[in-house]
């Protein structure tokens, strides 16, 4: 009994002992399984937070790579993906706001990094959304941007990605901790290592469902790298990237297609490896050397095709999470058709696109540059004589021909280093450098003499003669502006001198041109003063020497000048603008005097000159219209004159206007016939219903020769027109006789009757009047 006490007592200790030990087994496996169970929890706390993060980060990947898409298709002329831009630049503006993650940026370590991104790359969608604003997508301006956005982006994902793989780890770390303890628990109670095994079931198959899912997520990452491809080979421009080295480990389509290889046969070598000029590495030494990116810089490129192409290269370096420079990032755009379009522009701008001359803006720089010089040198002003009418005669591609070979011609004229411009429609300069005495005349005579040579354009010959006006570099600092203005007056009275002539400035020329705008302002006064009258020559029938009609010539009786002719006033007033002016003047004041002579019994026919300046305005009908309302004249009293340089230039509205003049009833009469170039051109649809002969024709009939002939001939196409002939001139009985017999209708002269006034006319009328009238 006394053995059994203590073997009871060891018996209850081990009793106690081992119910200490289930207590304790109990305890540590519901410990274990609660520290399991809560480690469980947290592993999938933590992977649903890391997944929500990975997501989000991905999710704007990939619509990135979609904006890319559209950014690119849109560059290259897609207007449905131009027009979906902005939709995806906002749903990009979402997606980037979202991965600052509020409440979960702190359980995602992706999130958190993109957190410190959020302003660079809220800058980055600013900048994209105000160049997609400010007109059509340039992509090569728009690709670092979008470069800035995918960094982070990369980033973050490979972030995520390396956490759920050391999460992962970690957590299976743990597991094989715990699992240790639920060893020595299996030793003392099965039913704890039972509870382990099943936790640790429990905890694979949730493992197993996170590595399902990373493997999903890893599937879609594949799958927008796929894309991200797809984009990048179908921008128009060459990326390819470059290992540290420079060699290359990436190529695009357009790279591929550019240089004539395969990505494959590109990776792994440089450019100079490939055969390329050093110049293309240029670049890519500089980054390597700085570790910075460069300006974008233009490099002439071999092309596999051949020939040598213009790229706009730019490069950008690759670094990884340290900083340090892992590779390198090259883009070109081939701009060579547009730097030869903007050559192209630039040319157009300074030369004139018919010629190919240098036009008026490029000759004044070179008239400024060379008055920056000692140099001596003349300026040439050179105009067409009569280029109008080759225009109106043979048509404006003959004229633009004549153009081209006029230019041609003059060019060939000079020596290296003068120049030649075309200025105006007709108008050309010549800058002659380095000039001695006598060389300006010299050459104007030459290209005077040259430039009137007949011109072969096509199946036809044309024949014109030029002008030409100079002025010579003088003592002092003349502006541009002054040496064409020189050179305009002696132009102007090489004109004057008449067709083919030359003429070199003279200080004299300025005095004249200053006594013109005297007189044209004096001319002005006095139209405003009424101080200009009216005198009329009657015309008379051959043979019977009675008065049919007169015409109403215009008078200027100056105050200290005396009386000035008309062939001085008249082309001042044109030049001055005053030809309408004028032309009222004329018409109210002879259509008025008509008026009068027809209450006092006579109604005698007025003829009045109108400027060919005048003829195809839409003020000139309007004009004769309410004259002839005001003074109340029968229209068939009415006679309007006009010359034959009416029909130069715009020689339809001519005929139109004087076609509506006889509708209205007024007589149209073709003045100094026969002097023009295009005189019988235009005389067979010419509505006119008298011909005047000009006066050289009729003092010609004093002196026998053509004259004759030439008078005769124009009879008989003015009476075969139904139109009657007016002789000019007239001053000697045998020139009357010789009218007479010719068959002219009309005599009008010094022989018969000068100009009078209107008080004396009536005498004249009394005469012709018929004896029953009287």
């Amino acid at each position: 009994m006394e053995k059994i006490g203590p073997l009871r007592g060891v018996l209850n200790g081990w009793r106690t002992a081992a119910m200490a030990a289930a207590l304790l087994c109990i305890a540590i496996v519901g410990g274990l399984g609660m520290g399991l169970q809560h480690m469980v929890q947290r592993h999938h706390q933590e992977t649903e937070q890391n997944r929500w993060g990975f997501l989000q980060v991905t999710h704007a990947q990939i619509e990135l790579h979609r904006f890319s898409a559209h950014l690119a298709r849109a560059a290259a002329g897609d207007a449905e993906a131009r027009a979906e831009l902005p939709l995806r630049l906002d749903l990009l503006w979402g997606r980037i706001n979202q991965l600052d993650g509020g409440q979960h940026r702190e359980d995602s370590p992706a999130l958190r990094q993109l957190h410190a991104e959020q302003p660079a790359m809220q800058q980055a969608l600013q900048a994209l959304e105000t160049q997609l604003n400010a007109g059509p997508p340039q992509l090569a301006s728009l690709l670092p941007l979008l470069s800035r956005l995918e960094a982070p982006l990369q980033a973050a994902t490979q972030v995520a990605h390396e956490r759920r793989q050391d999460r992962v780890r970690q957590h299976l770390l743990d597991i094989a901790s715990q699992l240790h303890w639920f060893s020595i628990g299996f030793l003392l109670l099965t039913a704890a290592t039972a509870v382990l095994v099943a936790l640790l079931a429990i905890a694979s198959h949730r493992a197993q469902a996170a590595r399902l899912r990373a493997e999903a997520a890893s599937a879609e990452a594949r799958e927008a790298n796929s894309t991200l491809r797809s984009v990048i080979d179908g921008v128009p421009a060459l990326v390819s990237a470059f290992d540290a080295q420079g060699r290359y480990v990436f190529a695009n389509h357009s790279v591929c297609a550019y240089s004539g290889r395969t990505e494959a046969e590109l990776v792994g070598r440089s450019p100079t490896e490939l055969g390329l000029p050093e110049t293309i590495e240029a670049p890519l030494r500089r980054l390597q050397a700085t570790g910075c990116a460069g300006p974008p810089e233009e490099l002439s490129v071999p092309h596999a095709a051949g020939g040598m192409r213009r790229l706009l290269v730019t490069v950008a370096p690759l670094h990884d999470a340290t900083g340090v420079l892992t590779g390198m990032l090259r883009i070109s755009m081939d701009v060579t058709a547009q730097r030869a379009a903007e050559h192209e522009a630039r040319h157009l701008h300074d030369h004139d696109a018919l010629t190919g001359l240098p036009n008026r803006a490029r000759f004044g720089r070179e008239l400024s540059g060379i008055l920056a010089t000692p140099e001596t040198f003349a300026l040439h002003l050179i105009d067409l004589d009569q280029f109008r009418l080759i225009n109106d005669t043979h048509g404006h591609a003959t004229g633009d021909a004549l153009l081209i070979a006029f230019g041609r011609r003059l060019r060939g004229m000079l020596r290296p280093g003068d120049e030649v411009a075309r200025l105006a429609a007709d108008e050309f300069a010549v800058l002659q450098r380095n000039t001695k005495p006598g060389d300006t005349l010299a050459l104007a005579a030459r290209m005077a003499q040259a430039l009137g040579q007949p011109y072969q354009l096509g199946g036809s010959i044309v024949r014109c003669t030029a002008s030409i006006g100079a002025s010579e570099r003088a003592t002092g600092q003349p502006s541009p502006e002054t040496l064409l203005a020189q050179a305009e007056l002696a132009l102007r009275e090489a004109r004057r001198e008449g067709s083919g002539r030359f003429s070199l400035f003279r200080p004299e020329l300025e005095s004249e041109a200053s006594e013109r705008r005297a007189l044209q302002a004096e001319l002005a006064a006095a139209l405003r003063n009424d101080e200009l009258h009216l005198a009329f020559q009657p015309k008379f029938t051959i043979p019977d020497r009675l008065m049919t009609g007169v015409e109403a010539l215009l008078r200027w009786n100056h105050p200290q000048r005396g009386a000035i002719s008309p062939g001085v006033f008249v082309p001042l007033a044109e030049e001055a603008g005053l030809a309408l002016p004028l032309a009222r003047y004329v018409l109210q004041r002879a259509t008025r005097q008509a008026m009068q002579w027809q209450a006092a019994g006579h109604a005698i026919p007025v003829a009045v000159n109108l400027s060919a300046e005048l003829i195809g305005l839409g003020t000139t009908m309007p004009l004769v219209r309410e004259t002839l309302r005001e003074s109340g004249l029968p229209a068939h009293l009415l006679e309007i004159e006009v010359t034959e340089s009416t029909f130069i230039g715009d020689s339809q509205a001519a005929r139109d206007m004087l076609a509506g003049l006889r509708a209205m009833g007024i007589r149209v009469g073709l003045d100094d016939f026969g002097t023009g170039f295009s005189s019988l051109a235009y005389l067979q649809d010419m509505p006119v219903d008298v011909i005047k002969i000009d006066r050289s024709f009729v003092n010609g009939l004093d002196l026998g020769g053509a004259a004759p002939r030439i008078v005769e001939t124009v009879v008989r196409l003015a009476h075969g027109l139904g139109a009657s002939v007016v002789a000019e001139g007239v001053e000697t009985e045998t020139q009357l006789l010789a009218l007479a017999a010719l068959g002219c209708d009309v005599a009008q002269g010094f022989l018969l009757a000068r100009p009078v006034p209107p008080e004396q006319i009536l005498a004249f009328a009394e005469a012709a009047r018929p004896a029953s009238a009287a």
